[in-house]
């Protein structure tokens, strides 16, 4: 597995709006609802140029606490993700490792909408997956969020059948690369939701790997999930409403996205509070009250957070 490098690349002056980085996982937090610190990780792929379209992946970690949460899940398919060029996007389920409990998928939810405002991920190039507990998750929060997603790619999903009742015509069209052990129960986990959600109209590939269990680490990991990564964008449909990704995008919060150096940045009139300006890289950079918040000495791109909405903005000489 990669661990992140933790080094941004600005390449040249006249680079500031189109740059490359080195590979990097950030691990951040912000306060959320009732918890003072909600943990996220987020993977960027070394092949990463701002500005140019990228897709990328909700990537949803087991229940276990004592081996995962969102960082550590985010660690270990990063290979994946950096052999496909694609980012990773990874909440944390918090204390009790569920990653679908209500606060955990409502802060999904800005995650994703935050991740789409910093990044160049393109609205219809973003896919779901997740592993176990998160296999699950990715069938349940997927189908209950269906148009904001390109496909979905449940891994020895921890589920059944009753999970998806109610929501299961939501995947209609949309396709599903399901892949899973033949030592994972899957009379239960497995092959109901094929035939589920192939009567719904969903299209639907899946791998049923021999000897396999319930694990993550199974042979040629990277291969499989870059076969699975393949065949959804061979498969995808154009997502019809990619106006709710614009609808439920936080509203900007800075009246502009390019400064100068040591100058004020100019907040919205309804934005006040404690700013927070990081590096693209996950470094505090400044914290203090939206009055006093001036953009950093160093030419860069940043981002600068007000309670739960966050927005990216460049500083020049």
């Amino acid at each position: 597995m990669h661990y992140s490098l933790r080094l941004l690349l600005v390449l040249g002056l006249n680079a500031i709006s189109c740059f490359l980085i080195a590979q990097v996982q950030i691990d951040s937090s912000f306060a959320f609802q009732s918890d003072p610190s909600k943990d996220y990780s987020i993977y960027i792929p070394s092949g990463y140029e701002d500005g140019k379209s990228i897709a990328a992946f909700l990537a949803l970690h087991p229940l276990n606490t004592s081996n995962w949460d969102g960082r550590r899940w985010c660690e270990e398919i990063s290979d994946f993700a950096e052999a496909n060029t694609v980012i990773l996007i990874c909440p944390d389920g918090g204390a009790d490792g569920a990653i679908d409990d209500p606060i955990d998928t409502a802060f999904t939810t800005v995650m994703i909408d935050s991740a789409m405002a910093w990044y160049s991920i393109s609205p219809d190039s973003l896919y779901a997956m997740g592993f176990s507990w998160g296999g699950k998750t990715t069938y349940t929060y997927g189908l209950n969020h269906v148009n904001k997603f390109a496909g979905f790619m449940p891994i020895g999903a921890a589920t059944s059948v009753s999970d998806i009742i109610g929501i299961s015509d939501q995947s209609m069209n949309k396709p599903f690369y399901i892949i899973h052990g033949s030592n994972d129960n899957p009379n239960t986990r497995y092959y109901p939701m094929i035939e589920r959600l192939e009567s719904e109209g969903a299209i639907v590939e899946s791998l049923l790997m021999p000897g396999v269990g319930h694990t993550i680490w199974f042979p040629n990991q990277v291969q499989i999930l870059s076969d699975g990564f393949t065949w959804l964008k061979e498969n995808s449909t154009s997502i019809v409403n990619v106006e709710d990704h614009i609808t439920d995008a936080p509203n900007p919060i800075l009246t502009k996205e390019n400064y100068h150096s040591d100058v004020p940045l100019l907040f919205n009139d309804d934005v006040s509070g404690v700013a927070t300006i990081y590096s693209l890289d996950g470094m505090l950079i400044y914290k203090g009250t939206t009055h006093d918040t001036k953009a950093p000495k160093q030419n860069g791109v940043y981002i600068v957070t007000v309670g739960q909405s966050s927005q990216k903005f460049i500083v020049t000489q």
